[in-house]
């Protein structure tokens, strides 16, 4: 025998709270009201995290650390959260204890989950120009989605030019022999510049029950071609007229890897690959007392690895991974001065993490274990730190938590 039912309601929790955090489900209207990421999470207002959705920045309130942002588990920049379709978010990772993995100095990490369109493309701009000074930072961007691939673009253009800036400073020199030397300086103009350039083409393959591939190219190109100031210094008896010079420019070619595959139903494995160099010319001149002047041709090669397990058991969850990290510095000066500097820098990081819940008790218990190795000239250093976590949740009434965490390194 069959019933029809002309009317069903489901409700759920749009809050769950979790070891680590909560998995927030934005409402349908929020969704709908939403323009993009930054739009959205500003809806949904998560505690002690401030959403600037005009200069596009995500920030703690408690100025206990940085906020770190992924789209479905990979890490997401400005161009990602702009382009991104709010009525495909399914939930919020909210997480404010975040495990050892994430690194050092990470307060709050957001993931964003969304669901992939099967077909279909998206095409935006988002346009930022000031009305009181020479601002503006665009970018233009386009998704294309064809059942399990994505394929996506964006070019942001920034630029720059301010003028009228002036300073006033007296400063007291207190010499070895006890005298006072007393100076005072006086910016006459100045001009700060700068024009930036990022191109990033992106391609993942993605399947939500089995695995996820994502290869990202970008490039971003800084230059800053008029820099100065023009001071007029008088110390009592002696006035000079100086002008300081800062001008610079760089490019920067990334590329990275990004791997995560489920094995079977509580098994699972990422992986994270990235390639980063940077090319940097400098030009300065410090013009107060006898002229200083100085170039530096600066290059930078850095490889970024990483590589966790991740085992969901019953009543906690195991993991467990490693980090390294290769950078090499090249710097040449040249003008008043003349030096080579070369400077090896590597980290090798291996960390393991038990998490779980047992009745109104959560529990996350991590320890972590760092080599750093650094080498300059004749200097060489070979470390190791030690970083232990534990962070215990306890619940008192339905929404309202006892925490307490520790941690060293």
């Amino acid at each position: 025998k069959s019933v029809e039912l002309k009317e069903v309601t489901v409700k759920a929790a749009r809050v769950i709270n979790k070891i680590d955090g909560q998995l927030i489900v934005p409402s349908e209207a929020q969704r709908k009201a939403a323009a993009d990421g930054y739009s959205l999470l500003g809806k949904v207002a998560l505690p002690h995290i401030r959403v600037d959705e005009v200069m596009h920045t995500v920030t703690s309130l408690m100025n206990n650390g940085t906020v770190q942002l992924r789209l479905n588990g990979v890490l997401a920049g400005r161009e990602e959260l702009l382009s991104l379709d709010p009525k495909l978010v399914k939930s919020i990772d909210f997480i404010d204890n975040p495990g050892i993995r994430y690194g050092e100095g990470i307060a709050y990490v957001i993931d964003i989950r969304t669901q992939r369109e099967a077909g279909g493309y998206t095409v935006g701009a988002d346009l930022t120009h000031t009305l009181t000074a020479r601002n503006s930072n665009d970018m233009f961007y386009a998704k294309f989605n064809h059942k399990n691939s994505e394929l996506s673009f964006s070019y942001n253009f920034s630029c720059q030019d301010f003028r009228g800036g002036r300073t006033s400073e007296t400063a007291d020199y207190l010499l070895n022999d006890g005298r006072h030397y007393t100076v005072s300086r006086e910016q006459t103009a100045d001009r700060s510049q700068a024009l930036g350039n990022t191109f990033q083409v992106k391609y993942s393959l993605a399947d939500s029950a089995s695995y996820v591939f994502q290869a990202t190219l970008s490039t971003f190109g800084m230059n800053t071609p008029s820099c100065f100031s023009d001071y007029q210094l008088m110390d009592g008896t002696l006035t000079q007229a100086y002008q300081d010079v800062n001008r610079s420019s760089s490019f920067t070619p990334v590329i990275d890897l990004y791997f995560f595959h489920k094995l079977g139903n509580h098994q699972s494995v990422t992986t994270n690959v990235v390639g980063t160099a940077i090319y940097t010319d400098k030009y300065v001149r410090q013009g107060e007392g006898t002229p200083y002047t100085y170039n530096v041709d600066g290059d930078t090669w850095s490889v970024q690895s990483e590589a966790i397990y991740e085992n969901k058991l019953k009543p906690f969850t195991l993991s467990a991974g490693l980090q390294h990290m290769q950078k090499y510095t090249r710097n040449h000066y040249t003008g008043d001065v003349d030096a080579l500097n070369k400077m090896h820098l590597g980290e090798l990081y291996l960390f393991s993490e038990l998490k779980g819940k047992w009745q109104q008790l959560s529990y996350s218990l991590g320890v972590g274990v760092a080599n750093k190795t650094y080498s300059q000239a004749s200097y060489d250093y070979n470390y190791w730190t030690f970083r232990p976590k534990v962070t215990l949740k306890y619940m008192l009434l339905k929404g309202l938590n006892v925490g307490y965490a520790f941690q060293t390194y």
